[in-house]
């Protein structure tokens, strides 16, 4: 209904003052903006030029701090916690390594998340330095205590590639390693009903405010309640690694 685009012009102050242009011939009196940081800035850039704008945050990757979650994140946390289903079938009958690469560009909440509720292994996130030896280590400990297999979930801003981990783990644990990459599939189907209810709020709350009068302000949950910030503020907000779900993994692995 909707679509989705980038528009490199629009990065510009000339595809800017466009963008004003046309909401001004359309009669459009406010936006509400859907996306990630990228878009949030844009939403920005309107504001700056006088157009009221709301910004809703709608991506998978959770990478916004000034929310606890973002539209999309938990479908596509249950994406990836049925591929860990699926996958772990084939994983423990031919008792490998199997390594799933999840998106969340520098944010690890995705890998972090369905790897606690799917009981992975190993999660590795960018927030988190680790060493592959470590993970070769966590390895063969884990088959020594009698564990056939293993399943580690990737983020894919982590330091390391699916492939390049999977080429490693063969190397010094002698064990078949193979890689399963979610890719976009985890950016669509039908969205969970967490998502739709944090989706339907923040929609109609947006559009409160915006006919309120109110603009340049970025929609978020904290702690299940429906807050906003200034859009200025919440973009500077620096986002800080869950180092309690990092831990929780740690000992859930063990």
């Amino acid at each position: 209904m909707l679509y989705t685009a980038r528009c490199e012009e629009f990065q510009t102050e000339k595809g800017q003052q466009q963008a004003v242009m046309m909401l001004e011939n359309f009669k459009i009196e406010g936006l509400v903006v859907i996306g990630g940081d990228g878009s949030m800035k844009g939403a920005r850039a309107l504001a700056q030029k006088g157009v009221c704008t709301i910004g809703l945050p709608g991506t998978i990757d959770n990478d916004l701090a000034y929310t606890d979650y973002t539209i999309g994140f938990d479908t596509a946390v249950n994406t990836a916690l049925s591929a860990i289903s699926n996958l772990r079938d084939t994983s423990s009958s031919h008792g490998r390594v199997t390594i799933i690469e999840v998106m969340g560009r520098h944010c690890g909440d995705i890998a972090l998340y369905a790897g606690i509720g799917g009981g992975a292994e190993i999660v590795i996130v960018p927030e988190d330095p680790f060493d592959p030896l470590d993970v070769c280590r966590q390895i063969v400990e884990g088959r020594n205590k009698g564990k056939r297999h293993c399943i580690i979930l990737l983020a894919e801003g982590a330091p390391v590639t699916s492939q390049e981990l999977s080429e490693f783990i063969r190397k010094h644990t002698a064990m078949d390693s193979r890689v399963t990459v979610l890719g976009h599939v985890q950016r669509g189907g039908s969205p969970t009903s967490f998502d739709r209810m944090i989706a339907s709020r923040m929609g109609a709350y947006g559009v409160k405010i915006l006919m309120e009068g109110k603009s340049s302000r970025a929609v978020g949950i904290r702690g299940n309640e429906i807050v906003d910030y200034d859009i200025f503020e919440a973009l500077s907000m620096e986002r800080k690694a869950n180092e309690e779900l990092i831990e929780l993994s740690r000992i859930l692995s063990i």
